[in-house]
């Protein structure tokens, strides 16, 4: 299938009985947006795959906000209206949210990580760099780095949700609707990480056959994670925080103090075990969502 026909099918507006529809996002602007993302997103994860420096790393994660802020200023062009600042980041998801949003952001990848890697721990005793030392050692060398980690993690990680849940989820919602742009926005962020998975050493040590269709099953439901708190807050940056948070936890503390040939096959965003914890979660966000949606309904 070309390029221009999948934009083509992601950017369809979902119309209503009466053929009519109103949009924030037009179509002109979300094309745009799809097709900077993909050209701009693959020009750099080749450049990383050849042996570019590590901070593409850092260059490929603001392509989509990129992406989502030139789209923005092209709707604005086409409206025709006064500037406002507000609106302008309003429409990139960027607003004031409930800390309680922040708080669970932070605590949801703990959940769906640690249990995991505590399995991990108990049944493979011999890969974990802390077996036999007291609990109050581990969190003194591991708290600090779990807490502060995340602070410096939001720098790069809001540059990926302000495109991809800032901008594409509503975007998609109001042609889909919130289920299948869940789903879309979810399976359009993990096929965005394959081609480091393919051919560069992101998620290395498990064989390229297992850890493509294990990491989109596992990042699906965290994307579905992700942009429900979005939904539900009504900002992007409980998404920033929990995708920082991810990334900190199991890359910075949970993999460091692990060790084992196998352990991508139980743990990380490969982990059958961790795939099973955030299906779980991805579940009760998406009861939690009909929920808040049905309530909603019965005001209007």
């Amino acid at each position: 299938m070309k390029l221009g026909t999948i934009v083509r099918q992601l950017t369809a507006r979902k119309v209503t009985m009466s053929n009519t529809v109103t949009t924030r996002y037009d179509n002109k602007a979300l094309v745009t947006f799809f097709t900077l993302v993909i050209i701009l997103s693959l020009a750099a994860e080749a450049y990383i795959v050849k042996g570019g420096p590590l901070w593409m790393y850092f260059v490929l994660m603001w392509i989509p906000a990129f992406s989502a802020i030139i789209a923005s200023a092209v709707s604005l062009k086409d409206d025709k209206e006064k500037f406002s600042l507000k609106r302008f980041l309003s429409a990139l998801g960027i607003r004031k949210c409930r800390i309680r949003y922040i708080m669970l952001a932070v605590l949801i990848p703990l959940i769906y990580l640690l249990i995991p890697y505590m399995i991990y721990w108990k049944t493979h005793p011999d890969n974990f760099g802390y077996t036999g030392v007291a609990l109050s050692l581990i969190l003194k060398d591991c708290l600090p780095t779990m807490i502060i980690g995340i602070f410096p993690g939001i720098l790069s990680a809001m540059g990926e949700e302000i495109g991809w849940r800032g901008y594409m989820l509503p975007a998609l919602t109001e042609r889909s609707g919130m289920k299948k742009a869940l789903i879309i926005t979810s399976l359009f962020w993990a096929c965005w990480h394959l081609p480091l998975l393919a051919f560069g050493d992101y998620m290395a040590g498990a064989p390229v056959w297992y850890k493509l269709p294990a990491f989109v099953l596992c990042i699906l439901p965290v994307g579905i994670i992700i942009g429900g708190l979005t939904y539900l807050s009504k900002s992007v940056w409980p998404a920033a925080f929990l995708h920082a948070a991810h990334n900190n936890y199991d890359q910075a503390v949970f993999g460091v103090i692990t060790r084992g040939d196998d352990m991508m096959y139980y743990v990380s965003e490969t982990g059958f075990l961790t795939i099973i914890c955030a299906w779980v979660i991805a579940i009760i966000i998406i009861v939690k969502i009909k929920g808040t949606a049905a309530k909603k309904e019965k005001q209007v």
